[in-house]
């Protein structure tokens, strides 16, 4: 039994570290990057919406949307990506915070350089694969210690397969 539990965990570790890459696709509608003034670019490029239907609890159904973002710098210094600090909205204008592992941990994005990376976004009764969602850098980019002002970039995404 021992043997069966810890191998039922290592089972669910190496999924929860799985890159989900493998699973995204372009977005339905894509509103295109949104750009700074400075030559920031924030685009989503490919992503996943799943959802679980809870019958015995309408409305209570679970909704999990993967987003690959890629952030080009225009400009001459590098960046730091702030990843925590991405949210994604809601149709209705509720502002989820990521649940990605180590989103924390922020990078750098050099002069002239384009880079991606993944932000993984879980609710319950507030989100739905076929309706529009937008995601709003904020403050999670910036040029020293000064925010960029991106904006937002809205999406329809397509559901996981």
């Amino acid at each position: 039994m021992r043997k069966l539990i810890e191998s039922a965990l290592a089972c669910s570790v190496a999924l929860a570290l799985t890159p989900a890459c493998a699973g995204l696709h372009p977005p339905l509608q894509n509103s295109g990057p949104a750009v700074s003034r400075e030559g920031v670019q924030v685009a989503v490029t490919r992503q996943g919406c799943s959802e679980t239907v809870e019958p015995e609890q309408p409305g209570n159904d679970l909704t999990e949307e993967i987003v690959e973002v890629q952030v080009r710098n225009d400009t001459p210094a590098p960046l730091t990506v702030h990843r925590e600090a991405f949210r994604l909205i809601t149709p209705e204008g509720y502002s989820l915070e990521t649940l990605t592992f180590g989103a924390n941990q922020p990078l750098t994005v050099a002069a002239g350089e384009t880079r991606a990376f993944e932000l993984r976004y879980m609710t319950r009764g507030s989100l739905e694969c076929a309706r529009e969602m937008r995601l709003e850098a904020g403050r999670g980019i910036t040029s020293g210690s000064n925010p960029v002002d991106v904006g937002g970039v809205r999406f329809v995404p397509s559901r996981a397969i």
